[in-house]
């Protein structure tokens, strides 16, 4: 006991001599990061020597001879060294767990006087003699082992700690030798001849491979940096097992040192998030808005990350670029103008000229009316059909003034002539293309032969007396057998009256006009077109669109005008205004204008003026067969009435026509012929006449039908004759 009590007093004094030594510190600041750095745990190692104590009460071990009463208790160094982690519980509590490698053997001697030993003397004739004896027994054995020694360290003090706790070993060698020695009386041996007897070399009998021992320490931790320390150490180890089943035990002081180091790592940084928004609003103009509108137009983030110590600040920065959008005036710059081309020029126009004219204007009757195949209802032929109530209004003179429209009432027409001529009398001819199923047939030609008469017998009154049915395979003067228009031109009803007058041609008496110039256009001029969406344009004179357009975006391309033509002519001496309309995507709009002015020359005004107005006649004689240029007897009194309108003073034109049979040029040739044949039957000479033979070269009518090309086979005459007073 006085040695451990001299230990601990030996180790508090060191500890005490430094007045430096502080305790392990919980955190550190790293000097490179500048982190704080916590500790987590400490690693190390430990050395230095064992006092171990062997409470031997026991003399022999079992099983094996000895003449000892028991050893006792003997003290014997070992040295000791191992590792330690050592694991912080609280700022001045700790786990440590020690593992390590401890030597607890030694040799354990006993002298004793023995009485009356039967003893062989040493000399040349030993002889037995009993006499008192001295002998040393000694038993010793290596004890070393493995240990596990987890303990409970608290901080008394600043750098003075003391522990508490267990230690398990495991024992690696149980080996041990005895012998006992005769030491006195000199000159004398056992009675074996030596000097020792019971030498033993064997293993420990019964031991206890585990050793448990309580464990109580003190030591004083000195620092050599800021994560390691040097630590001064005394650990007292009570036995609580035997070594064997002798009554065996060893007690131990150790006195050593260890060192320590301390493992710091970081905690996870404290992340501070900061958000700083930059934002940048320009303002705009803008066409189509209603009211200022706020957008955002771009935007873009950037991140930086700045460690400080245990923070981490992170940085975001948002650039926003915002735009305030308010509504621009909608005013873009525009004009338009009225503009001819006058030889050959582009120039403006400020003043249209318009000329009264009184027009005669005639539509001959076509006395044909054509069936489809194997069809005898004039319900199929495209002839208008009337009701007897409808038929007592019909005025022909009220008809549309055109020529396929006129041909159309055909039926009306002749009807309304026969109830106003009683004498008149009508042979009504049917005919077929005499092919398929209309091959010999005369029945289906007198079928639409009576067709025709029906409807003019119940529909306008004609008796049937004066309506004579005739019938035929084919037409007399028919078209081509071969082709398939000309089976369909000879799929017919041929008309024809005792009287001329049935199908003179019907005539239209009107006021026209010339306009000067005959067309014209109006221009627009954009120089600002921000924020057109759409537009449209018109020329109107009085309330009257005489042209119209319109379209997206912004317009580049003129309004044509064909001033000259009846449906878009001028009417009055009002002027003729342009307007061109743009507008917006909100229907805001800007609108400009041109005025051309009229100047407007009535008939009346050209009598006083005596410049000379102009009637104007034309004429179109259904006059000519297929391919012929021959005239019939009733375009013959057309031909006798044209004449009657030809003044000296009058200017003819003579314009010849055919249809698409055929090549261009013998078309032309069949034209002037036709112009030929009606300027003889006219009796104009050559200086009163102009002829234009146009031929195919341009279809007047649709020759997809028979109608159209029996219309193509004509002759037209213009009669422009001066009025004056």
């Amino acid at each position: 006991m006085m040695l451990i009590r001299t230990v601990l007093v030996f180790a508090i004094l060191v500890g005490l001599g430094f007045s430096s030594a502080t305790a392990q510190q919980s955190s550190i600041i790293d000097a490179e990061s500048g982190r704080t750095e916590y500790l987590r745990w400490f690693v190390g190692g430990y050395g230095g020597l064992g006092a171990n104590l062997h409470s031997a009460q026991f003399g022999a071990l079992p099983g094996y001879a000895s003449c000892c009463d028991e050893f006792g208790s003997q003290l014997m160094l070992a040295p000791n060294a191992g590792l330690i982690i050592e694991f912080p519980l609280a700022t001045d509590l700790r786990l440590q767990l020690r593992a390590g490698y401890t030597a607890q053997g030694g040799m354990l001697q006993r002298s004793e006087v023995i009485g009356n030993e039967p003893v062989l003397s040493d000399g040349p004739i030993p002889t037995t003699e009993r006499r008192d004896v001295t002998v040393d027994h000694t038993l010793e054995a290596g004890l070393s082992m493995v240990t596990l020694e987890p303990t409970v360290d608290y901080n008394l003090t600043s750098g003075l700690w003391v522990s508490g706790g267990v230690r398990a070993g495991y024992l690696l060698d149980t080996d041990f030798s005895q012998s006992e020695k005769l030491i006195s009386p000199d000159g004398y041996t056992f009675t074996n001849g030596s000097a020792l007897r019971n030498e033993i070399a064997a293993g420990i009998p019964d031991p206890v491979s585990v050793q448990l021992a309580a464990t109580a320490g003190v030591r004083y931790e000195l620092p050599l940096s800021a994560r390691a320390t040097l630590s001064p150490e005394a650990r007292y180890y009570l036995p609580l097992t035997a070594i064997s089943s002798a009554d065996w035990r060893v007690q131990s002081i150790y006195v050593g040192a260890s060192v320590r180091v301390g493992i710091y790592t970081p905690n996870e940084r404290r992340i501070l998030r900061d958000t700083v928004i930059e934002r940048d609003t320009i303002l705009v103009y803008k066409i189509g808005l209603v009211a200022d509108s706020l957008y955002l137009s771009e935007s873009s983030s950037s991140e930086a990350t700045t460690d400080e110590g245990d923070v981490r600040t992170v940085s975001t920065t948002i650039t926003e670029l915002w735009v305030r959008a308010r509504p621009k005036p909608f005013s873009p710059s525009l004009a338009v103008d009225f503009r001819t081309r006058l030889s050959g020029n582009d120039q403006p126009l400020t003043t249209i000229r318009i000329q009264e004219l009184d027009v005669v204007e005639s539509y001959p009757l076509l006395p044909q009316i054509f069936f489809d195949s194997a069809a005898t209802d004039i319900a199929t032929t495209g002839q208008w059909v009337l009701t007897q109530e409808e038929a007592k209004k019909f005025i022909a003179n009220d008809l549309q003034r055109d020529q396929l429209q006129v041909y159309s009432q055909l039926l009306n027409v002749i009807g309304s002539r026969m109830q106003r001529d009683p004498e008149a009398v009508l042979t009504i001819l049917g005919t077929t293309d005499n092919v398929g199923a209309e091959k010999d047939n005369l029945g289906m030609a007198e079928a639409r032969a009576a067709s025709v008469r029906t409807y003019l017998r119940d529909v306008w009154g004609i008796p049937e007396q004066r309506l004579v049915v005739r019938k035929r395979l084919v037409p007399v003067n028919h078209a081509n057998l071969e082709s398939a228009e000309g089976r369909a031109e000879n799929r017919r009803v041929e008309l024809s009256s005792s009287s001329l007058t049935t199908f003179e041609p019907v005539e239209f008496r009107e006021r026209d006009v010339i306009v000067t110039p005959a067309t014209a256009s109006l221009v627009p001029t954009v120089t600002n077109g921000e924020g057109i969406t759409a537009w449209s344009a018109e020329i109107e004179q009085g309330g009257r669109i005489l042209a119209s357009a319109s379209g997206r975006g912004v317009p580049t391309e003129p309004l044509a005008w064909e001033s000259g033509q009846q449906e878009t002519a001028p009417r009055t001496d009002k002027p003729v205004v342009g307007l061109l309309t743009v507008e917006n995507v909100l229907g805001q709009s800007v609108t400009v204008a041109d005025t051309a002015t009229i100047d407007f020359v009535s008939m009346q005004l050209m009598k006083s003026m005596q410049e000379g107005g102009k009637r104007m006649e034309r004429y179109s004689l259904i006059v000519f067969d297929y391919n012929s240029a021959e005239l019939n007897p009733a375009n013959r009194k057309v031909m006798d009435q044209v004449r009657s309108r030809i003044e000296p003073t009058s200017k003819v034109t003579i314009l010849g026509f055919a249809d698409r049979s055929g090549n261009p040029e013998s078309n032309r040739n069949l034209a002037r012929r036709r112009c030929m044949e009606a300027q003889k039957a006219l009796g104009l000479s050559d200086d009163r006449v102009t002829i234009v033979p146009i031929g195919s070269d341009r279809l007047i009518y649709d020759n997809d039908t028979p109608i159209g090309r029996s219309y193509s086979r004509t002759v037209q005459i213009e009669v422009e004759t001066p009025v004056r007073e």
